[in-house]
């Protein structure tokens, strides 16, 4: 997080923090929704995300828990990633509910209706020039000028769903898969690394 502590999620353990020296953990009974959780990150105000299993979302400020849920407009019950851009916006990744951006009043919630590939959203990441990615069970989507354009194994793609995105130096983004390796795509077409060109495993 912002402070250098190390968050740690568990599969029904709660989580626990690292601040070099100790850990702290903390479960239901500190106020956490649900004990299991799949997703964790700090931002730029010291606040740490908490995306749980079922039981949506809960904003840590250092004392107390904040359980945020459909209710506050928050679309999914299990957040699978959590990213903060550039400009401070949250954005949560949902299993099954596609995905939403907070700017610290109110969500926005983006899925197939919207142009979204897919409403299973596993990854997320931002380029250099600001544009928003989403690795999904179906590929990956690229957000830019409040539009999606969306990529899949017929536009070169080895496989899906995308599990990680990253960007190199050079602006180009790197996917890795399920089954077909990693993927570069410099903006307009992409080369793929599998076992059959020395990469470990599919």
């Amino acid at each position: 997080d912002s402070n250098g502590r190390l968050w740690f999620g568990t599969n029904g353990g709660g989580i626990s923090c690292y601040d070099g020296q100790s850990f702290k953990n903390y479960t239901t009974e500190q106020g956490l929704p649900n004990n299991t959780v799949w997703s964790i990150a700090g931002d730029k105000k010291g606040n740490v995300w908490i995306g749980t299993l079922g039981n949506g979302l809960s904003l840590y400020n250092g004392k107390t828990f904040r359980h945020i849920t459909a209710e506050q407009g928050l679309p999914g019950v299990t957040i699978v990633r959590i990213f903060e851009d550039r400009n401070g916006n949250m954005w949560f990744a949902s299993y099954d509910n596609g995905v939403s951006c907070y700017d610290g009043k109110s969500f926005k919630n983006y899925t197939v209706q919207q142009g979204l590939l897919s409403n299973q959203v596993y990854s997320i990441a931002q380029d250099k020039k600001g544009n928003m990615w989403f690795g999904t069970n179906e590929g990956v989507s690229c957000y830019h000028a409040k539009k999606f354009t969306n990529y899949t194994p017929k536009d070169g793609l080895p496989a899906s769903p995308v599990f990680c995105i990253t960007e190199d130096k050079k602006g180009n983004m790197w996917f890795s898969t399920l089954g077909g390796g990693i993927s570069c795509f410099n903006g307009n077409s992409c080369i793929n690394y599998n076992t059959s060109n020395g990469f470990l495993s599919n």
